[in-house]
């Protein structure tokens, strides 16, 4: 019969192990929520899609560099990119945006302001909507936009 290791076990040893576990975790499920094409998806919608997937953040009044991370899908699963089904200006003059959310994420279902500075028709490499509508893209832990561009006549 073998003989035992009777040594306790070094919990403290095992936390890289740990760290680099569940950072493979998080990397397999947001690359695993890519969205591709969909069955009854229309060309329309997969454009969207496609520029959710390549639009890179201004830098806006933020202090990040132009173009260097992502606006959309930034909490892995979460959505947080949107078309805008309204938008209004306030008394000071600055825009607001409610997104059109749908059922699945009510946490985005309020208006947002937008900061001048993040708006693409202002950028020097200003991209433009897919489908000529307003969208916007929110970061859920701060809950400010982060992302715009106007639509078409907007």
């Amino acid at each position: 019969m073998p003989a035992y290791d009777k040594r306790p076990i070094d919990w403290l040893g095992l936390l890289p192990v740990v760290g680099i576990v569940i950072a493979a975790l998080v990397f397999f499920m947001t690359v695993g929520h890519a969205h591709e094409h969909q069955a009854g998806e229309s060309e329309e919608q997969a454009r969207v899609v496609q520029f959710y997937r390549t639009w890179l953040r201004p830098k806006g009044d933020f202090s990040i560099t132009h173009r260097s991370s992502s606006c959309c899908y930034a909490m892995g699963l979460q959505q947080d990119c949107f078309p805008v089904e309204a938008s209004r200006r306030r008394a000071d003059g600055v825009l607001e945006v409610l997104p059109e959310t749908g059922p699945d994420h009510k946490q985005f279902a309020h208006w947002y302001p937008i900061e001048h500075g993040i708006a693409e028709n202002l950028q020097p490499d200003p991209r433009e909507s897919p489908d000529g509508r307003s969208h916007v893209c929110i970061a859920e832990w701060s809950q400010i936009v982060v992302c715009y561009v106007p639509g078409y006549g907007d």
